[in-house]
């Protein structure tokens, strides 16, 4: 997030005088501790991306410099990227012999992507979503949430519940 700031030694030359030598050391040691973490984590941000995309960034000799070029780079929410979590959304199926909890987990990421863009579904349509995804053989659920919930306080999140108890 970059909000780890480096320390550094004072400008002014008399600032510098003054200092303690337990002071300085405390600095170098503040300093040293800010390199090794930054490089760490530097090289895990690098490494994480294709080699054609670590050379256009080979500029940024910090991690929060590379954060945020990536970040104006790559953070900007396009009609398309809203478009494909829709259609993920649309398109996934919970299946009886897979943890449910994987698709729960996949469309709750989609719509809060989503809502990043200001391009949020409402409640009721999310859960209406979830229950078509639902198989063949748990259809029953659909009786039973839809039954227990009025449409107005139908939600994404009970209809998970419903379905990883029936799981």
């Amino acid at each position: 997030m970059g909000k780890v700031e480096r320390e550094y030694f004072p400008k002014d030359e008399t600032e510098f005088q003054a200092l303690t030598a337990t002071h300085k050391a405390e600095i170098m040691a503040s300093i040293n501790e800010f390199e090794k973490n930054n490089g760490m984590v530097l090289g895990q941000i690098t490494l994480r991306l294709s080699p054609t995309i670590q050379q256009n960034y080979q500029h940024c000799h910090t991690s929060a410099s590379l954060w945020n070029a990536l970040l104006a780079t790559y953070g900007k929410l396009t009609a398309s990227t809203v478009f494909k979590d829709f259609k993920d959304c649309l398109n996934s199926c919970i299946t009886t012999n897979a943890n449910p909890q994987i698709y729960f987990d996949k469309v709750f990421n989609a719509y809060a992507c989503m809502k990043a863009a200001d391009v949020a579904v409402p409640p009721q349509l999310q859960a209406m979503i979830a229950l078509a995804a639902l198989p063949q053989k748990w259809e029953m659920l659909i009786s039973v949430i839809t039954g227990n919930n009025p449409l107005e306080d139908l939600i994404l999140s009970d209809v998970r519940t419903a379905v990883i108890t029936q799981f």
